[in-house]
């Protein structure tokens, strides 16, 4: 098999093939499916935990990004309690 081939093979064919690359770059803890999406977030924040539903417009290794009441809202991962994604009406 040639090289050119092996780099779009999506699984090794047979015994003795060279190994797929690993998979570089962030691996992002909320499915991409939930971008422009409804969640329910509780949170921690000076009070105790907090809860609040908004849309999610990035996710960045710091933590995601929210549309919380019309302001866009960075969440960082060790605040977080609970991420839920919300049913669409």
């Amino acid at each position: 098999m040639s090289e050119e081939m092996n780099a779009y093979m999506s699984r090794p064919t047979q015994n003795g093939d060279k190994r797929l690359p690993r998979r570089d770059g962030h691996k992002g803890l909320l499915p991409s499916t939930w971008l422009n999406r409804s969640l329910r977030i509780e949170y921690q924040d000076g009070y105790g935990v907090a809860e609040t539903t908004g849309v999610l417009l990035d996710v960045f290794p710091f933590g995601p990004v929210l549309n919380i009441a019309g302001a866009k809202t960075i969440l960082s991962w060790d605040r977080l309690c609970l991420v839920e994604l919300t049913e669409d009406r």
